[in-house]
């Protein structure tokens, strides 16, 4: 009976061989950086775990079967070194510049809400207009106001000249934080501060964990529609290959509602609400637009 038992695992071991093998695939390995940020990339025991833009490259990822992924925490700069270094590394989220092609391939993907103001919700009479909208020129020349941001984070060019003005120099407090900011969100609801500057995705990722409940979100007339953030791989063969299929598995009509859904999933309503006519917009012309820095 041992004899039988023992036969039959054996038996079973060797089939099953074969099917292990084929989980494992053979091809390249592709090194995937990012560096975490509350709402769109959270992390767990030091790897990516969820948030919006995991979400998203795990859709593209699943279509990569023919390669092996490794998964890095790694800042920016750590990040695109590492494009010159390995064999076949990406770095994201990041937008494209001259400087940075110099180490990559990119290709535009993660649709980003742009900055919006943060206030106590106590306080919205006291900055919505008419519009629905703030301007920060104007907010910075109201002396009743004081607002908050992240020491030496950049808010992207078209918010960074207006926060680098005399007014804002005198209006704005840049915080030294380690925690993506949050510090920021205590100072708010204390009153220490009349308002901060951040994402519509970190503010839902900071509600959902039971904090930040009496604040609300109000877009800026400055930063008035979304834009692209993308994926830098190495500037090789093998990265300009890489970048290719990750475009034209985002084109795909399926993926793109993947995309879709990860956008209800992490961006509040009110935010989608009001840049919908860009949104539609985009994802309508997506299939037809080719958004790599590839020659064509």
């Amino acid at each position: 009976m041992l004899t039988r038992t023992f036969a039959t695992l054996l038996v079973l071991l060797i089939l099953s061989a074969p099917l292990r093998g084929e989980a494992q695939p053979q091809g390249p390995e592709v090194t995937w950086n990012m560096s975490p940020w509350p709402g769109l990339i959270n992390t767990r025991d030091g790897q990516p775990s969820d948030g919006i833009i995991v979400d998203i490259l795990q859709q593209i990822v699943q279509r990569l079967p023919e390669y092996r992924h490794r998964y890095r925490m790694n800042n920016l700069t750590r990040g695109l070194e590492q494009l010159k270094r390995e064999p076949l590394s990406c770095f994201l989220p990041t937008y494209p510049t001259p400087e940075r092609d110099r180490y990559g391939y990119y290709v535009g993907l993660f649709v980003a809400m742009p900055h919006q103001l943060v206030v106590r919700s106590a306080d919205l009479p006291r900055f919505v207009t008419a519009g629905g909208e703030v301007s920060l020129h104007q907010l910075l020349r109201d002396r009743h106001f004081h607002g908050g941001l992240v020491r030496d984070r950049s808010y992207g060019p078209v918010l960074d000249p207006i926060l680098q003005t005399p007014e804002a120099l005198l209006q704005l407090q840049r915080i030294q934080t380690s925690s993506a900011g949050s510090n920021l969100y205590g100072m708010l609801e204390h009153g220490r501060i009349d308002y901060l500057i951040d994402y519509a995705e970190v503010v839902q990722y900071v509600q959902r964990q039971g904090l930040a409940q009496g604040l609300s979100l109000i877009p800026l007339a400055e930063a008035n529609s979304p834009y692209l953030s993308g994926i830098y791989c190495s500037r090789n063969a093998e990265g300009a290959a890489l970048i290719r299929s990750i475009d034209r598995i985002a084109r795909q009509p399926e993926v793109i509602e993947l995309f879709k859904a990860a956008q209800h999933a992490y961006i509040p309503p009110q935010t989608l609400g009001h840049y919908r006519g860009w949104l539609e917009r985009f994802f309508a012309e997506r299939p037809d637009r080719d958004l790599t820095s590839l020659s064509h």
